[in-house]
């Protein structure tokens, strides 16, 4: 069965862009239309942001329109007919204006009348304006009032929360919205909410601006209750959406329905990598065709002969002339080959078309080609600042959109068709308190100090991994005195050994990556490892430290939860490294077997399962190179972000080794 792999390898011009201008508006046909004059490196899809319109109701207006824009031409811009908005009725004169509603804010040490002002999404001199008080400054204790932003009905929202547990709420409920209250209980996450209400943590946080700030035992929310659906089917006319607006309205995804029989169907894939490729800035936008972007790159041929031989991928380089950014994608490229040829061999029929995505003007013009509607499956791009466009194309076009190194970018908040393989930091975080809160209930824990301030990532972890171990160990009836907080910055060595248990684990919390604190603590701790049991808690950047030796790790014992981990005796991962090599004449890198990993997974559940797999991934475990996927959707009209995590230990005996998973067995 043959392989089809098209590599679609193309650089636009890096331009300053002016943007065009309508220099009149004309009536044709009973139509009116604005004269657009191009200007250079304008396309349909830039138009289509510009003037609010579709790329249908452009090419409708002018025939025969190619997506990049000839310079000094003329488009016809639909002008759509404006409906007078009605006037609103005059107030009656004995109607009473509404008192507005407050929140109240209890001033904390640090803060700002600035830091107030951006926490709850108003300007300072609104803030100065409710609270002349502090126009001279802000004391501790001081108690302001916040306005309660009104919704789009006009209305306040229904009641004041209490956003500080130390002031009582003043208003009863109101009459029009649907909310429920929640009083946090030592232990709970921003994420634990988000999973028991079925409610988005940006939700969460519009609705309760002290969240910014961090989660409080004691505090107050206020919970959105979901909408019923009533069983009435009512016709709509279906609005035209540009591919840059897509609202998600799905609000269900339908269940898992395995493909049965012989799949014989050819599947569409693409792959957007940054490959910062030379040599085709030359490449004039305005004859830009499809047959110019398969014959200007010779190296597309590759991967095209996996079954008769292949160069290595130095030949590669050579004559792509390749920069030195794009190594590591170029590796992940190689790793997906792989996985294509696996899954070939396995009977599935995939067309795998790869484009240079290393900016925004060229995914831009990517998007217009017919061929992306079409596809069945994108991986990439890579990078979340130019994932916008794409993650739209893909939602509206129901195309499930992979992002497969990237943990930022919020994309899976509110789109159902968007997949983040690795998770973000605050996930790991949280993850980690869970792990040495459940893992280390009963041992002598020592917390050691972090960097930044109280809003900081590590002041989270520290918190939340505080607030874990007390509610653990009450639950478990655990003694108190086995929690000690110690900064050997400000204490030295000695006056820790009196914390410390002479017979069991000592367990050693950094919430830090800042590298001199790491490195006082690491060499503190090495010194009392000659004779106690120590064992340090952090998180994988610290691996990533290079004035640290990575025998002082083992020395004492480092653990954290990372997404990958390379179990070298794994007769899969030996597989894959011996059929590399042969390949490519040279050893695998992460993102080699990363490449594999996602390309693997996800075209596997395609071949499966079709083009909706959605509901199918909660139960599709499956053995990978360096990765463990447990997909859980993130919100109800949202996407999936991976919860799978690697307990990765280091050994005195310099093993490296997999403790095991941490996330897979929630669902």
């Amino acid at each position: 069965m043959k392989l089809f792999i098209t590599i679609l390898l193309f650089t636009l011009l890096f331009l300053n862009v002016q943007p065009g201008f309508a220099q009149e508006k004309v009536e044709i046909s009973g139509k009116t239309y604005l004269l657009h004059s191009v200007t250079k490196g304008e396309t349909v899809y830039s138009l289509c942001l510009k003037y609010k319109v579709t790329q249908d109701e452009i090419n409708a207006a002018n025939p025969g329109l190619t997506a990049v824009l000839k310079s000094g031409s003329t488009v016809k811009i639909p002008v759509k007919q404006e409906i007078a908005a009605p006037k609103p009725e005059p107030k009656s004169v004995n109607e009473v204006a509404t008192e507005p509603e407050y929140y109240y804010h209890k001033v904390t040490r640090k803060q700002t009348i600035f830091s107030i002002s951006k926490q709850y999404g108003i300007t300072a001199n609104e803030l100065i304006r409710y609270n002349p008080e502090i126009s001279s400054g802000l004391n501790e204790g001081q108690v302001l009032k916040i306005p309660v932003p009104v919704d789009n009905s006009g209305e306040a929202p229904e009641q004041k929360v209490n956003l500080n547990e130390n002031l009582q709420s003043s208003a009863n409920a109101g009459s029009g919205a649907e909310y429920r209250f929640h009083t946090v209980v030592a232990g709970e996450t921003l994420y634990s909410l988000e999973q028991k209400y079925s409610v988005s943590r940006e939700e969460l946080i519009r609705l309760n601006p002290s969240l910014q700030n961090g989660l409080q035992t004691g505090s107050r929310l206020k919970i959105p209750e979901k909408k019923k659906v009533l069983n009435k089917v009512e016709v709509v006319p279906k609005p035209e959406v540009s591919i840059v607006a897509q609202v998600e309205t799905e609000t269900e995804i339908t269940g898992c329905n395995p493909i049965t029989g012989r799949n014989t169907k050819t599947y569409k894939a693409a792959l957007l990598l940054p490959f910062y490729l030379q040599g085709n800035e030359s490449v004039n936008p305005n004859d830009l065709n499809k047959g110019m972007l398969l014959s200007k790159i010779e190296v597309g041929k590759l991967g095209s002969q996996l079954n008769n031989g292949i160069t290595d991928t130095l030949a590669l380089k050579s004559i792509a002339k390749i920069d030195p950014r794009a190594e590591s994608f170029l590796e992940f490229y190689e790793g997906a080959l792989l996985a294509i040829d696996s899954l070939q061999q396995e009977g599935m029929n995939v067309e795998l078309y790869v484009f240079d995505a290393t900016n925004q003007n060229m995914i831009n013009a990517l998007l217009q080609m017919d061929l992306f509607l079409g596809l069945d499956l994108i991986i990439g791009p890579v990078h979340p600042e130019v994932q916008a466009s794409v993650a739209a194309f893909a939602a509206k076009n129901r195309i499930p959109m992979i992002s497969p190194l990237a943990p930022n970018g919020n994309f899976e908040n509110n789109n159902s068709w968007y997949f983040k393989v690795n998770p973000t930091r605050e996930f790991q975080l949280e993850q980690t308190a869970e792990y040495f809160a459940d893992e280390f209930r009963n041992k002598n824990f020592v917390l050691l100090p972090m960097s930044g301030g109280s809003n900081s990532q590590e002041a989270k972890l520290a918190e939340l991994g505080k607030a874990k171990l007390f509610a653990v160990r009450q639950t478990s009836n655990i003694p108190g005195n086995l929690f000690h907080e110690y900064s050997f910055q400000n204490q030295g060595l000695n006056a820790v050994k009196p914390l410390l248990d002479e017979t069991g684990e000592n367990v050693f919390m950094i919430p830090t990556d800042n590298e001199a604190q790491v490195s006082v603590a690491v060499t503190n701790l090495n010194a009392i490892a000659e004779n106690y049991n120590v064992v340090l808690i952090g998180t994988s950047n610290l691996t990533k430290l290079k004035s640290i030796q990575t025998e002082n790790y083992h020395h004492i014992r480092l653990r954290y939860l990372s997404p990958t981990f390379i179990d070298y005796n794994k007769p899969l991962v030996r597989r894959f490294i011996s059929q590399y090599r042969s390949t490519f004449s040279t050893e695998p890198s992460q993102f080699s077997h990363q490449g594999y990993d996602v390309s693997y997974y996800f075209l596997s559940a395609l071949f499966h399962y079709g083009k909706d797999f959605r509901a199918c991934l909660p139960d599709y475990p499956m053995e990978l190179t360096q990765t463990v996927f447990n997909f859980r959707k993130v919100a109800p009209i949202g996407g999936f972000m991976n919860s799978g995590l690697f307990v990765t230990a280091y050994e005195r005996n310099y093993d490296i080794l997999n403790y095991g998973t941490f996330g897979t067995s929630q669902k």
